[in-house]
């Protein structure tokens, strides 16, 4: 049994770990280790600085949704 490591969860780090999840299965372990415990679409950061958004619009918490693919977090 192989533990993957991803480091970062950022728009390469999440679709990699769900990608390899999907790749190794249940025969492998996932995990993501990332400096905070949400996702942020840094695109969207201008809309935030503009009034256009707020934070909680562009951030997701990342332990519910790798959870669910059973990725570690």
């Amino acid at each position: 049994m192989a533990h993957i490591v991803i480091l970062g969860a950022g728009i390469g780090g999440m679709p990699a770990a769900y990608e390899m999840k999907a790749t190794v299965g249940n025969h492998h372990e996932v995990t993501v280790i990332n400096e905070r415990d949400y996702f942020q679409f840094v695109p969207s950061n201008p809309w935030v600085a503009v009034g256009w958004r707020e934070r909680k619009d562009i951030t997701i918490p990342i332990e519910k949704y790798l959870g669910k693919k059973k990725i570690n977090f």
